[in-house]
């Protein structure tokens, strides 16, 4: 699906990155919009009604408000049901996406046409919904629920991709939103761009911590080097599909733009080192177990 930047996506940041996340042919990019499904979360237009939020969005918020062991516990518990699967999950996920989406919606209709806001921003905002999430795994991580943290991360930055691509491809509603600008009405606002991936860079601190976490939870790590390297491809396409659809991210090495290299860095980089320990396998072992991510 193609993409249109909204911001200038050469404007390089003031960090460097390894090059270790080096792409292997020219037709990456394409791929980073062909292997994956837009889920379009729906944001009414006309409707002045908060989406209720669901009981794993209660649950983060309880915690990021006061950790306690009966609130991990249900959280482990309702996050766990392997007969359940990682559907599941994504249906949790996907609920608190538009409860987000539905808050931020609910606050900005009513903006004056001169106030309305870049889809920069608005992109920018549903991010800074997120911050009771982190808020809640933080200090919850010694309980040991890393497996579970990580998997609620995974799939939160995820489906925000998600989100961000079904928006700028205007699969969100029938009628534009009248309080988010246009293609055609947006300035270019690069500081938008610094503060989103500020708030990028936020998500990928915890979601690095969580990782390693979950990680020292199982002595056995290396079993899952397989599964892990897989998540880290999926969570580069989807880096790839955010910096194609909004610019964000620093130049590229040798004046390339560098495909969402930048995004998320810290934790695809743990997890490309924790894909290359699959040499403390023994040869009679199997290093699947896929399912359990």
């Amino acid at each position: 699906m193609p993409g249109s930047a909204l911001v200038d996506s050469t404007n390089p940041l003031k960090r460097s990155r390894s090059a270790q996340f080096t792409l292997s042919g020219p037709a990456y990019k394409k791929q980073c919009s062909d292997d994956r499904t837009a889920r379009c979360l729906h944001v009414e237009e006309t409707s002045t009604d908060l989406r209720p939020p669901a009981d794993l969005e209660k649950l983060l918020r309880r915690l990021a408000k006061s950790v306690d062991y009966a609130t991990v516990k249900t959280l482990k518990g309702l996050v766990t049901g392997r007969e359940q699967g990682v559907s599941c999950l994504t249906a949790m996920i996907q609920s608190l996406i538009e409860h987000v989406q539905s808050v931020v919606a609910k606050r900005y209709r009513g903006l004056a046409v001169d106030k309305k806001l870049l889809q920069a921003e608005l992109y920018l905002e549903w991010l800074r919904e997120y911050e009771f999430v982190l808020t809640a795994v933080e200090p919850t991580l010694k309980s040991r629920p890393g497996r579970r943290f990580f998997s609620i991360l995974f799939h939160l930055i995820d489906q925000y991709i998600s989100a961000v691509d079904a928006f700028q491809d205007g699969w969100h509603m029938s009628e534009p939103c009248s309080w988010v600008m246009t293609l055609v009405e947006e300035a270019n606002d690069s500081s938008t761009d610094e503060r989103q991936e500020a708030e990028l860079d936020r998500f990928d601190v915890v979601m690095a911590q969580a990782l390693q976490r979950y990680k020292a939870e199982r002595p056995e790590y290396w079993r899952l080097s397989t599964a892990i390297g897989d998540k880290q491809e999926t969570l580069a396409r989807g880096c790839c599909l955010l910096q194609e659809q909004t610019g964000y991210g620093e130049q590229g090495y040798g004046g390339s733009e560098d495909m969402g290299l930048s995004l998320l860095f810290t934790t695809r980089d743990a997890m490309l080192e924790w894909k290359g320990q699959t040499a403390k396998v023994p040869e009679n072992i199997d290093s699947g177990y896929e399912t359990e991510l």
